[in-house]
């Protein structure tokens, strides 16, 4: 069969010509055979009506271009010019007959021939393709696949699934319940109520969403009624983006976890988005990172004068490079640095040579048990680091500073959660600054909830996870989070420098929080799996169980977007405002010093009584996971360092 199909395409018409030259003959004897009753009839009297019928049907064929039409994708259509050709080559037999006074060949002789010729001709490429579709080498192979939708998109897909090897389309799902019983394509279309006895009885591995024209809460809709069944939901393109007369298979891809959220995606303001990139000089710190990256893509869609690309990875900065450039609008000049936040000289340097307008700070370390086992570093990095690039944005020309918090520092428990806290205030205090001096600069932040797909996130953790066959680890039963998809941060933070004044915290209405329990639940019935453990007969490799772990160093069971109630409305429906206290100019030289100081000498004490002393209500726990903690707890104690931070302060 290998051999067969790196025939070329000559070959292959040729073959045909030769099958179908062969056939027309052997069906003009077997309809004379028939007529007599004898199969051991002689008929040598009319010899040469045999191979009149060979070329008149060959040559009509190839004049109709039968033999241009791939058998294995050949339909109902094709069927027409085999009729014509069967037709022509019956009449010239018998005019043929007539003309050279073949009185022993019978007259109903070319209408027996003409039904023979058909069913050979025609029916041996049905069973050439029914070969192909795998009735016979590979049907018990090709997985059973059903397909929800059985408009347009769902019949397109069905035909490409039945020239592919690798899926069998064995049922489409609709909601309308007037296709109910229909046929398309000789598969059967059942009502969505029906499903769960589909999936039993056809033994239905996968369902194809093939609904493009569908709503976001339709789909989510559909899925959570398919939820619970141990199938795999995928879903495909419009029929416009598949290759139609073709080998190629549809794109099958994976149920985006965004459809899992439960509320709309929020839809950007391309009036802010604009206003807020066009012909401008564009720096992001961080740019390699999840947040940072996607930032840059919104940025290059809007034509910036300038994008600059700055981050202390340079693997993450190459692939993000090779990925922009190809990506980049003609008007874009698109720069990549090496650089880190905490290097002010270099920050100050490259804003001036570039000319920025504004700068979005996505440098942060954000997973929360590697910062918990990391202090020095994560709050160096995270407040530090934050205040020098808002000093060398202050003596720099650039106009606008957002930086990228956390819902975790609201009221924080952990340490990353505080830095982050200390970071806010930072730029809280730069804002009020810039207001009371007259100064252009606007400095203003953004918290988000869990960007879906971010590094560290549970989502990529749960993937690989059911990947591997289990279990899926959840902190608590109880934890809940709020979600985004990467898309919205992003946009969220070029919206939010349009609308600031400065000094506000911007925050996107993400509805109400989801159990992350359930979004375990969710993504292990997509990926074909049943939630563990389970009283039914199922084979192992089909359960996944869930495995409770306990809440980790600093974690919370539920996070919050803003501290007080203090929150307003803006020009956009879904972003909220909100003030909350800070500090003074003087409280914060004197923190953003103190703490420099404590991370460079690696003084864990006056670290903790910082964060301590200006993050309202957060305490360090003492057990804290960073080896380099515990071991100054062991061997010193914190008392001298806590006594030189009270005398700094009373100073």
């Amino acid at each position: 069969m290998t051999e067969a199909r790196q025939l070329s395409d000559r070959a292959k018409r040729n073959l045909m010509m030769l099958a179908d030259a062969i056939v027309l003959p052997l069906a003009l004897w077997f309809a004379v055979a028939l007529r007599y009753g004898d199969f051991y009839k002689d008929m040598t009297a009319f010899w040469w009506l045999f191979p009149i019928a060979s070329v008149l049907g060959v040559l009509v064929f190839k004049r109709l271009d039968l033999y241009r039409a791939i058998v294995r994708y050949i339909g109902p259509s094709s069927m027409l010019p085999v009729i014509q050709g069967v037709s022509v080559a019956a009449v010239g037999v018998s005019l043929a007959a007539y003309l050279t006074g073949a009185v022993t060949f019978p007259r109903s002789a070319p209408v027996i021939f003409w039904f023979i010729a058909i069913l050979l001709i025609g029916g041996g490429r049905i069973v050439v393709r029914a070969y192909f579709y795998g009735l016979f080498n590979n049907y018990l192979v090709r997985e059973a696949v059903a397909i929800y939708g059985a408009g347009d998109s769902g019949a397109q897909l069905a035909i490409a699934l039945l020239n592919g090897s690798e899926y069998m389309p064995v049922a489409f799902i609709d909601d309308n319940r007037s296709l109910r019983k229909n046929t398309i394509h000789g598969i059967r279309v059942y009502d969505a109520s029906q499903v769960e006895t589909l999936v039993e009885s056809f033994g239905i591995k996968r369902i194809l969403l093939a609904l493009p024209a569908i709503s976001g809460e339709q789909r989510r809709q559909i899925l959570n009624r398919l939820a619970d069944l141990p199938v795999q939901i995928s879903t495909v393109p419009h029929l416009n983006t598949l290759v139609s007369g073709a080998s190629q298979q549809p794109r099958i891809e994976e149920i985006q976890i965004g459809d899992l959220l439960g509320r709309e995606p929020v839809p950007a303001d391309e009036e802010l988005m604009t206003g807020a990139i066009t012909g401008k000089g564009v720096l992001v710190t961080g740019a390699a990172g999840t947040i940072g990256s996607e930032l840059c893509r919104q940025i290059l869609v809007r034509h910036p004068r300038l994008l600059v690309l700055y981050d202390n990875s340079e693997f993450g900065l190459y692939k993000l490079e090779e990925e922009l450039l190809n990506e980049k609008p003609d008007d874009t000049e698109v720069i990549v640095l090496l650089g880190s936040i905490l290097n002010p000289g270099h920050l100050l340097n490259v804003l001036n040579t570039f000319a920025i307008d504004t700068v979005y700070h996505a440098a942060a370390y954000k997973h929360v048990p590697l910062v918990e086992r990391n202090i020095i570093e994560g709050v160096r990095n995270n407040v530090v680091g934050t205040w020098l690039l808002a000093q060398a944005v202050q003596a720099s020309r650039v106009t606008e500073l957002v930086m990228i918090s956390s819902d975790k520092a609201v009221r924080p428990t952990n340490v990353m959660g505080a830095s982050k806290r200390l970071a806010e205030l930072v730029i809280q205090a730069f804002a009020d600054r810039a207001r009371s001096e007259g100064e252009d600069t606007r400095y203003c932040m953004v918290r988000f909830g869990n960007v879906l797909r971010s590094s560290g996130s549970v989502v990529p953790r749960f993937e690989a996870q059911i990947e591997a066959g289990g279990p899926v680890t959840v902190t608590h039963p109880e934890t809940t989070r709020y979600f985004m998809t990467c898309s919205e941060a992003s946009e969220l933070v070029i919206q939010a420098g349009a609308m600031s004044s400065g000094g506000e915290i911007f925050v996107l209405d993400m509805g109400e929080p989801v159990l992350v329990r359930e979004l375990a639940e969710k993504m292990i019935h997509l990926h074909g799996k049943m939630v563990g453990p389970t009283e039914e007969p199922v084979e192992s490799s089909k359960v996944i169980d869930i495995v409770y772990t306990g809440l980790r160093p600093g974690e919370k069971l539920t996070e919050e977007l803003v501290i007080g109630e203090n929150i307003t409305g803006t020009r956009h429906p879904k972003i909220m405002q909100a003030r909350e206290a800070g500090i003074t100019w003087e409280q914060l030289v004197s923190l953003c010093e103190s703490l420099d100081t404590a991370c460079q000498q690696a003084d864990y004490g006056l670290v903790r009584k910082l964060l301590e002393t200006y993050v309202t209500d957060y305490r360090m726990q003492d057990d804290a996971a960073d080896p380099g903690y515990a071991e100054a707890r062991r061997t010193a104690g914190l008392t001298g360092n806590v006594t030189r931070l009270d005398d700094h302060l009373k100073s």
